[in-house]
């Protein structure tokens, strides 16, 4: 047995002689006095006073182990459960270390610095036996750490997940053979940690105590995104960064003042923007930037203003600022209007403003020429790729300067068209730009798409149904092929024929398309997807659909790695935290209980372990004996009383 204040019980046991002295000091005197012949009275007598005698030992001690009660009492006794010594207990600490846990108190200690300090106080007060399991757990799973690693931890920049570390908590103490099992969670219980996690198989039979070491954040405005929305240079247009920014707090943000900084070819750019909010409002602040050269430009953008989550007032961003690729449209077939042209459809598609890809908006600057009434290519520096439909005449020196744009890097589309001959095509074919494939002479046909390659670069957003079906597209005229070189890759076929065939030479790449560009061979451009069709071409023969680009961005998903721009080979990789960790939305415990689904008993133990540990000097334990002394106090008194009444007859 144990007591909370022992002091009590030494008083109690000093105060038990009082019953004594006062026995003592009140104790009757009688005179003797003769009166005659009493000799039975003197029988009767005696026997009355050793009867006394004993009820008065008795009497004296029942007042003796009243007041020790009484002293025991204010001691408050109590039976722990568990050994002293912990030789029965086995404990799971799971310690949250997710991004929000540098959240600060008003005396600058963090959350993560609150929780490492109370599970320190935890473990000793555990008993030198106990084994203790420690994990630390964020989006990324659990890490487990020894007890020497507590001290010496830190946060990480992921999110939280409760779901995996409740079930390393539980295949932890699955394998105990203690009796006393439990498990002891420490984070500031975002809502956002809870998306999918369901603890209704957690073990009913394991105490969960569950603590909040954060500090009551009412405010805290964050920058949520930083990136360049328009990063091509364009006459006329400005680059632009968009940060976004938001009020996640339930007050206003008044006068505060977000800076963007950034290193680039053009120099060093330093701007400000003031910036008020009203409580929940989401703001995005446009920033034009006088860039002109192209490169790579990367900084960063921060929030002046101070909050207790101060991690989040600072975002990196990097991006390639660069001209627009440039295509030239060789138009076989001019008609009087612009929609009776060859390339109509083909330019409409390419001169769209929509971005293509991932990263930043990048489009096409589209320059068209009409085949017949120029002397062959003009001067090709410049230009990414070429588009050629239903060319009438190509001549040698076409041939020898298409090999040469394709070999040193150029990309040539080719549509097929009237105008274009056998002879027109056998002079295209040897400038090698298609390998030893030969085309024959146009046919009529029904040729509708039955394959494609859905692993394609250009035609992977084709493989999902719900993003359009390739094989909706027909075609009623082409030029067959009558041979196909092997380093060919047949793109999309019908059920006889090939309808887009690409071949490599050098750097550069040819796409021949065996059916027109316009209307007269097929019903392609009534068709929803030729404009996705064309433009995903066109970005993937210009490298706006290559896997490595020049800058990635990149949430953080794993423990090690840190906020900030860092290089891997040629490429500049963006890592944010999740923006999502800004949020400071919690729940109580009771309202994280039912958001997981843990199971009550389990819970209802915790609290009233959770009570015993954290309540100030003089609350109540659950475990204490008072009650069973109260019941045994009023017996006391009780015989004490009839005891007395008795004595003093």
């Amino acid at each position: 047995m144990n007591f909370i204040h022992i002091g009590f019980l030494a008083a109690g046991a000093a105060a038990m002689t009082l019953p004594l002295w006062i026995h003592l000091l009140l104790r009757q005197r009688a005179t003797s006095m003769n009166i005659g012949s009493i000799r039975f009275v003197k029988q009767v007598v005696q026997r009355t006073r050793n009867r006394q005698r004993i009820r008065r030992w008795l009497l004296l001690a029942l007042r003796a182990l009243a007041v020790f009660l009484l002293g025991m009492l204010f001691a408050r006794p109590f039976l722990p459960s568990t050994p002293v010594d912990g030789r029965t207990r086995e404990v799971a600490l799971l310690i949250d270390r997710s991004a929000s846990m540098t959240a600060t108190h008003e005396d600058g200690t963090t959350t993560m610095q609150r929780a490492v300090k109370r599970a320190q106080e935890y473990v000793e007060s555990l008993g030198e036996q106990t084994v203790v399991h420690v994990g630390l757990f964020d989006s990324a799973g659990v890490q487990p750490v020894s007890l020497d690693e507590l001290k010496s931890v830190s946060v990480s920049s992921l999110g939280t997940r409760f779901d995996d570390a409740f079930d390393w908590a539980s295949d932890v103490l699955a394998e105990s053979d203690r009796s006393d099992r439990s498990l002891f969670l420490l984070s500031d219980l975002q809502r956002q940690g809870t998306r999918n996690a369901n603890l209704k198989s957690f073990p009913p039979d394991v105490p969960v105590r569950i603590e909040d070491p954060a500090p009551a954040v009412s405010q805290n405005v964050a920058i949520e995104s930083v990136y360049a929305s328009q990063a091509e240079i364009r006459l006329g247009v400005p680059v632009v960064v968009q940060i976004q920014v938001v009020n996640h707090g339930a007050f206003p943000a008044i006068d505060a003042k977000v800076n963007l900084n950034l290193e680039g070819p053009a120099g060093a750019i330093n701007i400000d923007r003031p910036l008020s909010m009203t409580a929940g409002e989401r703001q995005t602040i446009q920033i034009d930037l006088p860039i002109d050269k192209e490169g790579i430009y990367q900084g960063r953008a921060r929030l002046d203003r101070e909050d207790p989550m101060m991690w989040d007032n600072e975002r990196p961003i990097a991006f390639m600022a660069r001209p627009p690729d440039r295509l030239l449209l060789i138009d076989g077939d001019a008609g009087e209007k612009a929609w009776e042209n060859e390339t109509y459809f083909v330019e409409a598609a390419l001169r769209l403003q929509t971005a293509v890809g991932v990263g930043p908006a990048r489009t096409f600057e589209v320059q068209r020429m009409v085949w017949d009434r120029g002397r062959g290519f003009p001067d090709l520096t410049g230009y990414r790729l070429i588009v050629m439909a239903n060319i009438g005449r190509f001549d040698q020196r076409d041939a020898t300067r298409l090999k040469s744009f394709v070999a040193s890097g150029g990309n040539v589309i080719l549509f097929a068209g009237e105008r274009s001959t056998k002879a027109v095509y056998d002079r295209f074919l040897e400038s090698g730009v298609l390998g030893t494939t030969t085309i024959g002479s146009a046919m009529d046909t029904f040729a509708r798409v039955v394959d494609f390659d859905a692993s394609h670069p250009a035609l992977t957003p084709f493989s999902d149904p719900q993003h359009g079906d390739l094989r909706s597209l027909a075609a009623s005229r082409l030029v067959p092929l009558e041979s196909i070189d092997p380093a060919c890759d047949v793109l999309m076929r019908s059920r006889k024929w090939p309808l887009l065939v690409s071949h490599q030479l050098g750097d550069g790449r040819c796409v021949l398309v065996t059916t027109s560009a316009d209307r007269s061979w097929n019903d392609w451009p009534r068709n929803r997807l030729f404009v996705p069709l064309v433009r995903q071409l066109a970005a993937w023969m210009t490298g706006q659909l290559d896997a490595r680009q020049n800058v990635v961005a990149k949430t953080i998903d794993r423990p090690n790695q840190t906020p900030g721009i860092e290089r891997a080979d040629n490429t500049l990789i963006v890592r944010s935290i999740d923006p999502q960790e800004s949020q400071i939305g919690r729940f109580s415990v009771e309202q994280f209980r039912e958001a997981v689904g843990l199971p009550e008993q389990s819970l209802v133990t915790a609290e009233s372990d959770r009570r015993e540990q954290l309540a100030p000097e003089g609350a109540l334990r659950p475990d204490e004996k008072w009650p069973l002394l109260v019941w045994t106090l009023i017996g006391v008194l009780a015989c004490e009383l009839i005891l007395a009444s008795r004595v003093h007859e």
